[in-house]
């Protein structure tokens, strides 16, 4: 389904023609009609992809009496002698009204998707017509998810949700990305999204590869390191699996999962086989490369004497006049071929419906042994047992590995942009004939980064199986009401190995007294949820009114265990960790189980005007300081659909909600932490890590209000979305330091507050639809601002690297993402005012993305624009500090000098414009394609992705994030690995 096709229109009547076939359609055997009824045979289409549309309600216009298609869109019906008009209605597809004239008894009926009529989850177990929708809920399709290749699920969706500001680590490839919805929303708590794949919540979460025992990026033992550039775990999804994805941004949507969706829920349906359809094939060969799409350059000196003078007395042992190296170029300059294969098959046998993919993705990264593999295997299977039972089974085992280079910030002068800075530009660190690389002689550990590409190993090997089952118990139905039972079952598995080595032979390890690393960390990861819900629905035949009511009990439980071996001086440079002098282990381990009771009720009145929605969940946590506390959310929406009162007017609709959600406290919280590493006199020593346990940690409490507007205008031709929502967030997780004759110095507690306010808006317009030409082209907007509205504790820094270049400060009535820093001088002379500079958040973020056709030729392209959002530009800093970027004489001298009294010196504008997505399709004449024994339809595209960035940022790219992981402190430019844009092309090929 395209988003052109499921905007067309909301109107609730359209003109579509009738189609009488050669053949008529099967009908289930039936009694002579008496003499004065006739009967009539059927079969109702989906009008994009030609198959059967089950359960759509026929009614004989004027009258209560109707039937329901089959699950191939079969029908029967005996209507009265005579024309007779029958109304079609299916969800997610337009009402039809259709003629039948007196000598017919045979039709063909096919429904057009409508954005109105688009079905939306709104519960655990329920759902609704977008036209009654009473929440802001964004959803993206398959199509305009899948229409430029991206390495992960999150990647595609960039620049395509109003509100959604999605922001990668760095450029290495395979992912690291974070999804933020609607501004931040904590400070110490958890910043994830939830994920709900198939009804299965799934981890996203992102394990450090233990990097940063090499880089001392982070000092002391932290397996949650932000500084390791590590892969959140979503990008483990093949996006083409997808059909749907419904993205619940505020409170007032996601109260129904409580304490984990304060930041959002992300639902994603993948593609199931359709009931009556025949067997589909299809398969995608992609060819592709990455190539490098910035770079900062390095200083040129002009003499030998400008070389000393910026480099030292041994710049005169190696520089050559006019003799220059482009170390960026041949560290990132690689262009190797990438390639995607993806193959599924998809139909129904009888009663039983199935869709079977496979992926196989090798993603080649422009730094030397940097890139993303992915193979992937998925099998989802429906089966009816019997009229009132229905299972669904879906199963996927992915196989992930990458290599990420070693970037981002380091305090041990090993990543390649940390070197980079210090090593002038006439230096050749390329191997010599023999292989080796020679020492940097411009740092004391000699660290060459092309040695590092070239030698050191950051392997990370993923296996994980998702699988989920669901069965449906179709109780009791009538013509008015119905009941259900509905129950599933999930699981999530996945193992994380990370295999690191740097060996002896590298330049900076031999200046260690024990030279050669070997790191090794295993992370065991289980997911586990089942739930089981009642829903009774009540529609009376021609009413005015329909009540939906649900109710169940959902049980979740998460678990991980993460071990890091540290082997270093490995004998003789093998690469077991047993091999070394010095061994070290650390481990973590978390087990969280959640337990939570809903009851919601749905009613549609005044004609399916007037939404009214209400719902509440009860919640246990054992990441609460007390197990058994429960904790409500409760949710109220309405919304009202005015009748047309202008021609071009379809659709107008009003609609508020008001919903609580939670962020629970994270995982030990609660606990009074104990060093692993102290003794007394070689026996253990029970020691604390300082930080004192609090058994009464809650729950951040959100609470949101949302009012919005939806119209369709012009039989469908334009389509506007407005929401204005303010979000407030009570009970933060804050630190307070303890007076130290307590034994401890910091305590988590709950207090404070936070404000958000926002505008979201979406533009859908269609200026050209004729037989020949269709032009479809959607805007979206978006703005927050946050606010501290309450702090219990004195102004605090959350992260940076000091006012001297920029810090994020807490502060009530502050923004909770300012940036803050030195300001010049103070009255007395003194260094230095310290105020806000700057802040991370966006004036405003829009999407543009447009789809023209023509005949067998279509194009579209997605631009993104980021207006506003301040970065610290670290990287320059390093340059400049090493008197080695471009423009260091003037200008870089001056930022130099300028820095020492004001930290606005190194913070950008991260304002873009990019261009996200360019594809150009055609699809081959169906005369030639046919020629092709079993082929039905061929498709060619070219698509590029990130193929043009305008912006005045100095960096590599604006969009970095080298802290990512965390809720404030982001938007930090230090070391990253560099930006890549992707060319590819594809041949689609349907069996």
């Amino acid at each position: 389904m395209t988003l052109k096709q499921a905007l067309i229109s909301g109107c609730a009547v359209a003109l579509l023609s009738v189609e009488a076939q050669a053949q008529t359609p099967p009908a289930p055997p039936a009694s002579p009609a008496p003499a004065n009824t006739r009967r009539i045979t059927g079969k109702v289409l989906d009008a994009l992809t030609n198959d059967g549309q089950p359960f759509t309600r026929v009614i004989i216009k004027g009258t209560t009496t109707g039937t329901e298609t089959e699950l191939d869109g079969t029908f029967s019906l005996e209507v009265p002698k005579g024309p007779v008009t029958l109304l079609f209605s299916s969800q997610d597809h337009k009402d039809r009204e259709v003629t039948v004239g007196a000598t017919r008894d045979t039709v063909t009926v096919s429904l057009e998707a409508s954005f109105v009529e688009e079905m939306v989850v709104v519960g655990r177990a329920s759902e609704v017509a977008r036209k009654n929708l009473a929440n802001s809920v964004a959803s993206v399709n398959a199509e305009e998810l899948n229409r430029a290749p991206a390495s992960t699920v999150d990647q595609a969706l960039q620049g395509k949700v109003a509100g959604a500001n999605i922001q990668s680590n760095s450029g290495a490839p395979g992912g690291g990305i974070q999804l933020k919805l609607r501004g931040v929303s904590t400070i110490n708590g958890s910043t994830a999204p939830l994920y709900v794949i198939d009804g299965v919540i799934v981890s996203d979460v992102a394990i450090a590869s233990g990097v940063y025992q090499v880089t001392e990026s982070v000092r002391g033992p932290n397996p949650n390191a932000t500084q390791d550039n590590q892969v959140n775990r979503i990008a483990d999804l093949n996006p083409n699996d997808i059909e749907s994805i419904e993205i619940l941004k505020g409170a007032s949507a996601a109260a129904i999962y409580g304490s984990k969706a304060s930041n959002g829920v992300v639902i994603i349906n993948t593609k199931r086989g359709r009931a009556g359809a025949a067997p589909k094939v299809d398969v995608t060969q992609r060819l592709g490369m990455y190539t490098l799409m910035n770079k900062l350059g390095a200083r040129r000196v002009g003499s030998l004497d400008e070389a000393i003078a910026a480099f030292g007395p041994k710049a005169a042992d190696y520089y050559v006049p006019g003799r220059y190296y482009d170390h960026e170029q041949q560290l990132a300059g690689r262009k190797d071929l990438s390639y995607e294969t993806l193959a599924s098959v998809s139909g129904a046998a009888g009663d039983t419906r199935y869709f079977v993919s496979a992926q196989v993705k090798d993603d080649k990264g422009i730094i030397a042994n940097t890139g993303y593999q992915k193979q992937s295997f998925r099998l989802n299977l429906g089966q009816k047992l019997g009229p009132d039972i229905e299972v669904n089974a879906s199963t996927n085992l992915v196989h992930t590995s990458s290599n990420r280079g070693v970037t981002n910030n380091d305090n041990a002068n090993v990543s390649y942009y940390m070197v980079l800075p210090g090593t002038p530009s006439f230096v050749d660190l390329r191997s010599g004939a023999n292989g080796l690389y020679p020492a940097n002689p411009f740092l004391a550990n000699g660290s060459n980064p092309l040695q590092t590409a070239a030698l050191v190993g950051n392997d990370e090997n993923v296996w994980r199986l998702l699988g989920a089952a669901d069965a449906v118990w179709n109780a009791y139905k009538t013509e008015s009401q119905s009941f259900r039972v509905l129950a599933n079952v999930g699981v999530d598995r996945f193992q994380q190995q990370n295999t690191l080595l740097f060996p002896p032979e590298l330049n900076f390890q031999q200046v260690l007294e024990r030279p050669g690393v070997s790191l090794f960390g295993t992370s065991q990861v289980l997911n586990l949820n089942t739930g089981f819900n009642l829903v009774h629905n009540y529609k009376p035949v021609g009413g005015a009114l329909s009540a939906n009511t649900s109710a169940g009990f959902q049980y979740e439980q998460r678990g991980i265990d993460t071990v890091y071996i540290n082997s270093q001086g490995l004998t003789a440079g093998q690469p077991n960790v047993s091999s070394g002098t010095k061994v070290g282990v650390l481990e973590n381990r978390q087990l969280v189980k959640d337990r939570g009771v809903y009851i919601q009720e749905e009613m549609l009145l005044l004609n399916e005007r007037l939404t009214l929605v209400g719902a509440v969940r009860g919640e246990q946590s054992s990441n609460n300081g007390n197990p058994n506390a429960i904790f409500f959310y409760p949710k109220l929406a309405t919304a009202y659909r005015f009748a047309s009162f202008h021609p071009a007017i379809n659709e107008f609709k009003v609609r508020a909600a008001y919903g609580e959600t939670g962020n629970q406290p994270l995982y030990g919280y609660k606990f009074i932490g104990l060093s692993p590493n102290s003794n007394i006199e070689g026996q253990g020593g029970l020691v604390t890590t300082g930080i004192v346990g609090n058994a009464s940690i809650r729950p951040e409490r959100q609470r949101e209000f949302e009012v919005g507007l939806d119209t369709v205008l012009f039989n469908g031709d334009a389509v506007v979305e407005v929401s204005l929502y303010q979000r407030n967030i009570s009970d933060l997780l804050l630190q307070r330091a303890l007076a130290p004759s307590t034994g401890y110095t910091l305590e988590y507690f709950n207090g404070g507050g936070m404000r958000n306010r926002g505008v979201e808006a979406m533009l859908q317009v269609t200026p050209v639809r004729t037989p020949d030409w269709e032009w479809t082209s959607t805007a979206t907007f978006a703005l927050n601002r946050s606010l501290i509205t309450d702090l219990p504790v004195p102004d605090f820094i959350v992260g940076g690297f000091g006012t001297s270049l920029g810090a994020f400060r807490i502060e009530k009535g502050a923004s909770a993402t300012q940036i803050v820093g030195n300001s010049g001088l103070k009255a007395d002379g003194t260094c230095c005012e310290v105020k806000k500079i700057g802040d991370t958040e966006p004036t405003f973020r829009v999407g543009f993305s447009n789809s023209i056709k023509r005949g067998p030729i279509s194009l579209s392209f997605l631009i993104d624009w980021q207006q506003g959002s301040d970065i610290i530009n670290l990287t320059r800093y390093l340059y400049d500090a090493s008197s080695n970027s471009p423009d260091y004489v003037g200008a870089g001298e001056q930022r130099q000098l300028n820095q020492k009294t004001n930290a606005t010196t190194y913070l950008e504008s991260a304002t873009f414009v990019k261009l996200r997505e360019l594809t150009l399709t055609y699809n081959l004449p169906e005369t030639f394609v046919t020629r092709i024994p079993g082929v039905k339809t061929a498709r060619l595209s070219l698509s590029g992705r990130n193929l043009l960035t305008l912006t005045n940022y100095s960096g590599l790219d604006p969009e970095v994030s080298n802290f990512g992981n965390q809720a404030i402190a982001r938007n930090i430019d230090v070391a990253p690995f560099p930006p890549s844009r992707s060319f590819w092309t594809s041949i689609d090929v349907g069996f």
